[in-house]
C-alpha cells in the first residue's frame, strides 16, 4: 500500500523515535463496554527511555489524552491531529475497514509527534509510550488543570469577559495578522477541499453499491437464455470484480490517499488556528496579570501612606470595637506578598505569551515545508494509483470482450450483440 503520508514524519533509517501502530484487537463484546487497543512498539536511541525497543497495547481515548497534554504542554507548537471519531463512510467502527483507515491514522499521528523536535520530548509522550495500562491511567487522572483552562472557567460571565477583552485587544504585529489571515482562509479552502474529495469518493462506493445489485441480475438473467448464458454469467463475474476494485480503491482513499492527506491537512490548519487562538489568550492572561499588579501595587501604596500618615484617633462604643475587630497587624506583610505573587506571574505570563508569539513563526515554516512535501508527493501518487485502478478495470472489459467475441462466433447464435452495420 501507499505510504506516503506516514513515512514522511521523520528520516526512518536514522530516527530517534520510531514509533509502529499495528495489530489491533477488539475487547468485550456490548456495544457501549467494548473497544479497540492497538500495538504501539518503539525503537529509540533517546536516553531517557528505559530500553531501546518496547511495546505498549493503546486505545483510542488514550490518544486524545496525549494530544491534550501535548497541546497544553506545547501551546505555541502545531500538534498533529488524529483521525476523526466518527467514521467518513459511517461504517460500523468495528469493522476491519474502520479499524484500518483508525489505525493508519494514530500511525500518522505519532510519526508526526515523533519527527517534532519539541514535542518528543514531551515527558507525557514518554509515559504513554512506556507505561504499564495503570501506570497511564494513574498520571490521567492526576492530571491537573492549565493555565490554559484556568482562564476559561467555562462559566458565561467567564466566556463573555474573554470575547469582550479579545475584542478591543490592540492589533498584532503585522507578521502576525498575516499569519492569522493565511490560517483562517487556509483551513475554510482545505475543508471545502476534503469535502469535495469525500463527495468524489462517496460516488465511487455507490458505483460499488450499484454494481453488487446488479452482476446478480446478470445472472439471474442468463438463466433465461441458453445463448445468452455464458456472456451473462462471464459479464456478471467481471462485474463482481470490478465492484471488488471500486471498493478497494474508496478504502485505499481513506488510508493513505487523497482524502486521507485532505483530511488530515484540514486537521493541521485547525491545529495552526488553535496556536493562534492560544496565543490570544496568552495575551489575555497577560493582560490580567499586568492588571493584578497594578491593583496590589496601588493596594501597598495605600497601606504604606496610610502607615505614615499616623494612625488615626482612635473611635469610641461600637464603631472602636469594630475597628478592634478589622485591624490586622500583618496586613502591610500580606499586601507585600500579593504584590511579590502578581509580579511573579506577570513575568510568567509575559514569557508564556512571547514563547508563543516567536514559536508561530517557526511552526508555520514547518506547516509549509511539510504540506508542501506532503502534496507534492500525495499528488504523484494518487495519479499512480488512478491509472493503475483504470487499468485493472480496463484488463477485465478486455477479458470480458474476448469471451463475448467468441461466443458471437458460435454458429446458431441468434443476432449478433452489436446492431449491424449495413
Amino acid at each position: 500500500g501507499s505510504t506516503h503520508m506516514s513515512a514522511d514524519g521523520q528520516p526512518s533509517s536514522e530516527a530517534a523515535l520510531l514509533i509502529t501502530v499495528s495489530d489491533p484487537e477488539k475487547h468485550g463484546t456490548s456495544i457501549t463496554a467494548a473497544f479497540v487497543d492497538y500495538k504501539l512498539s518503539t525503537v529509540t536511541q533517546l536516553s531517557r527511555y528505559a530500553a531501546k525497543e518496547f511495546f505498549v497495547r493503546r486505545r483510542y481515548r488514550d490518544f486524545v489524552w496525549l494530544r491534550d497534554r501535548l497541546c497544553h504542554a506545547f501551546p505555541g507548537c502545531v500538534v498533529p491531529p488524529l483521525p476523526t471519531v466518527d467514521s467518513p463512510l459511517k461504517d460500523d467502527r468495528f469493522s476491519p475497514n474502520f479499524i484500518e483507515r483508525r489505525q493508519a491514522g494514530l500511525q500518522l499521528f505519532l510519526r508526526r509527534v515523533a519527527g517534532h523536535e519539541r514535542l518528543r520530548e514531551s515527558s507525557d509522550l514518554q509515559t504513554f509510550l512506556e507505561a504499564k495500562v495503570w501506570e497511564l491511567q494513574t498520571v490521567k487522572n492526576a492530571t491537573g488543570s492549565s493555565w490554559l483552562g484556568a482562564l476559561f472557567d467555562g462559566t458565561q460571565e467567564s466566556l463573555k469577559s474573554v470575547q469582550s477583552l479579545m475584542a478591543h485587544k490592540v492589533p498584532d504585529e503585522e507578521a502576525i495578522e498575516r499569519v492569522r489571515a493565511f490560517a483562517a482562509n487556509y483551513a475554510t479552502i482545505a475543508s471545502a477541499s476534503a469535502s469535495k474529495q469525500h463527495a468524489a469518493v462517496r460516488t465511487q462506493a455507490d458505483m460499488a453499491s450499484d454494481l453488487r445489485q446488479l452482476a446478480p441480475a446478470l445472472d439471474m438473467l442468463s438463466q433465461s437464455e441458453t445463448e445468452l448464458s455464458l456472456p451473462l454469467t462471464h459479464m456478471a463475474a467481471a462485474l463482481d470484480r470490478v465492484k471488488e476494485l471500486h471498493l478497494a480503491r474508496v478504502q485505499a482513499e481513506h488510508v493513505c490517499g487523497l482524502s486521507a492527506l485532505l483530511a488530515f491537512n484540514t486537521g493541521m490548519a485547525t491545529a495552526l488556528n488553535e496556536v493562534l487562538a492560544n496565543r490570544d489568550a496568552a495575551l489575555l492572561q497577560y493582560q490580567k496579570a499586568a492588571a493584578a499588579l497594578d491593583a496590589s501595587t496601588k493596594e501597598r501604596q495605600r497601606w504604606q501612606e496610610a502607615e505614615h500618615s499616623g494612625a488615626p484617633s482612635p473611635r469610641s462604643g461600637v464603631l472602636g470595637k469594630l475597628d478592634e475587630l478589622m485591624y490586622d497587624p500583618q496586613k502591610g506583610s500580606k499586601v507585600e506578598v500579593r504584590v511579590k505573587e502578581a509580579d511573579a506571574e506577570l513575568s510568567a505570563a509575559k514569557e508564556r505569551w512571547e514563547a508563543i508569539s516567536t514559536s508561530i513563526h517557526t511552526e508555520v515554516d514547518r506547516f509549509h515545508r511539510q504540506t508542501n512535501a506532503d502534496f507534492s508527493r500525495g499528488l504523484r501518487e494518487h495519479v499512480l494509483e488512478q491509472l493503475e485502478f483504470e487499468q485493472a478495470q480496463q484488463r477485465e472489459w478486455e477479458q470480458l470482450l474476448d469471451i463475448v467475441e467468441r461466443v458471437e462466433t458460435v454458429p446458431g447464435t441468434a443476432a449478433s450483440f452489436r446492431p449491424s452495420s449495413s
